[in-house]
């Protein structure tokens, strides 16, 4: 039964002996490594890793074989057809009673496609305050549980504020708000998380002699259970689009 789970298993899974020889290989393994287990039975893990790499897994089987759980260590490794793979591998060493070391149990999850994920994420990112910054427009967020609030870098630099002196607050947010129309904007922004309804405004920046307007629209943002947990909001600076007319 052990043996049908390792092989139904997404992730790599294997054994080695005490000399750190790989000694059993699920089908996640060989999928990701790109060998089969008659192939690599015997092999040393460290075979499979990359030449600037191999002392750093030496260091783990090291580490294994005094005894010592590795958790979720990040590296590469080479597969047969020679491209490179980032992983991340866990290995857990198997003692007898008496104390001695007799192997070790691994697991390694393949990383390929949570770092195409990533780097996805990061172009849009990009992308994003790009247009922002071209449109002068910010994204803001807030979260209600925990009175946490978000800017863009573009809506920091549209109403002054250094991120490292934004206090990251509702308060804080508000603060940036003229304070004549502070509370008009407190009100609307309490009264969408309390009706679910987005909301539009316009408002001025706080303590600015040349008067600046923003348009603000924000939707709210809802949880698992139904209930308003935050609200998702822009800001568009008003005064540099009519200075363009």
């Amino acid at each position: 039964m052990l043996d049908i789970l390792a092989d139904l298993s997404a992730f790599a899974l294997f054994t080695q002996d005490a000399d750190g020889r790989i000694a059993r290989w699920n089908r996640g393994a060989e999928r990701i490594f790109g060998y089969s287990e008659n192939e690599i039975v015997g092999e040393a893990l460290t075979s499979l890793a990359p030449p600037h790499l191999r002392a750093s897994l030496q260091s783990v089987g090291d580490r294994v074989s005094a005894g010592e759980r590795v958790d979720r260590v990040f590296t590469e490794i080479q597969r047969k057809d020679g491209m490179p793979v980032p992983i991340a591998l866990s290995v857990i060493p198997v003692v007898e009673t008496s104390g001695a070391f007799v192997g070790a149990v691994g697991v390694a999850q393949e990383l390929t496609e949570t770092r195409l994920a990533q780097a996805a994420l990061a172009e849009v990112e990009q992308r994003f305050r790009e247009w922002e910054a071209l449109a002068h427009v910010g994204r803001w967020l807030w979260d209600v549980g925990s009175d946490a609030v978000q800017w863009s870098d573009e809506f920091h630099r549209m109403h002054g504020v250094d991120p490292l002196e934004f206090e990251g607050t509702l308060e804080g947010h508000l603060s940036a708000v003229h304070a004549d129309d502070r509370e008009r904007v407190r009100s609307l922004m309490q009264s969408a998380v309390e009706t679910g309804q987005p909301i539009e405004d316009e408002y001025r920046i706080a303590d600015d002699s040349s008067t600046r307007r923003f348009a603000m629209r924000a939707e709210p943002a809802v949880g698992s259970s139904g209930e308003v947990v935050g609200l998702r909001g822009v800001s568009q600076e008003l005064t540099v689009n009519v200075l363009r007319r």
